[in-house]
């Protein structure tokens, strides 16, 4: 038995040409919602920009007690004007994401109570020089040890360059720079 389908439409209602397909969406709706979409990236990059700054802060690393102590001698060091960032992450931006990813581990242990009795810190060499080579252009008056002494007010008391060449890290003479020594014995450098 054949069957004649243009009979069986006869008399029904017939269907919408779109239907059983998927809604067109208008060009100003796409628009908006390509907009909002974009809105909200932005937003979250800038409160994600805004949350890694705040806590790089002493006073956000002086909220854990573990790390109190250690903000406390750096008021009163040589380096107080400088961010702890600036000294405990490699410099650049990579450097201060790499620290930043590398804060949750530590956030973990707090909040776990696993923070180890002695703190060790990883000394950045690289961070010393990029400050104290003149490239650093937010330091300005820092010693430039990569100046003859007496060369100029920021040059070295003594000349640095076989340090230099020799790799020397600067904590092995300039250990209580950053911080001073009232609250060293908690910290102990890591060899790197």
């Amino acid at each position: 038995m054949k069957r004649d389908f243009n009979s069986l439409n006869k008399g029904m209602i017939s269907l919408a040409p779109n239907e059983g397909q998927p809604a067109q969406v208008s060009k100003t709706k796409k628009t908006v919602f390509i907009g909002i979409g974009l809105i909200m990236v932005v937003v979250l990059g800038i409160g994600a920009y805004a949350g890694m700054h705040y806590t790089s802060q002493a006073q956000f690393c002086g909220t854990c007690h573990e790390i109190a102590p250690q903000v406390a001698s750096w008021e009163t060091g040589s380096h107080k004007d400088v961010g702890c960032l600036s000294c405990h992450a490699a410099p650049g931006n990579l450097g201060y994401i790499e620290r930043k990813i590398g804060s949750y581990k530590e956030v973990y242990l707090h909040f776990t109570n696993q923070v180890p009795a002695k703190l060790e810190w990883t000394p950045h060499l690289e961070s010393c020089l990029y400050c104290h080579s003149g490239k650093d252009s937010a330091y300005p008056k820092a010693k430039n040890i990569t100046l003859v002494p007496g060369a100029s007010p920021n040059a070295p008391p003594i000349y640095h360059q076989p340090m230099l060449d020799g790799n020397v890290n600067c904590i092995a003479c300039h250990k209580y720079e950053g911080h001073t020594p009232k609250a060293e014995s908690k910290l102990i450098p890591s060899a790197k």
